[in-house]
């Protein structure tokens, strides 16, 4: 006696790429201000996020939205956190002793 076959149970979906992306994105824009914290969580995130919406796309995660958020939240806590530095070393460098003319 042959028994019918049982569909295979759905797949969880694997949101868990979106969800890092979106809390480190977040954490990369107050940390900007302290050298190479925000950029280092601003790329992770990104690439994170990157891969998040990639699965979202193939229909293995459901929180695109998420991974989208935490991409863009990425890209511009590392871009303020470059700019902190630049603007770090600009004052640094014009307020250097000797820099002075009067």
């Amino acid at each position: 006696m042959a028994y019918p076959q049982q569909p295979a149970p759905p797949q969880a979906p694997q949101n868990t790429l979106g969800l890092i992306s979106l809390i480190l994105g977040i954490a990369s824009i107050p940390l900007a201000c302290c050298f190479g914290s925000g950029i280092l969580f601003g790329i992770v995130a990104a690439v994170l996020g990157y891969m998040g919406k990639q699965k979202a796309a193939q229909g293995l995660a459901t929180n695109g939205s998420q991974a989208n958020a935490g991409f863009i939240c990425g890209i511009i806590g590392a871009g303020i956190g470059v700019l902190w530095i630049v603007f770090t070393v600009v004052l640094n460098v014009a307020f250097l002793p000797g820099n002075f003319t009067s």
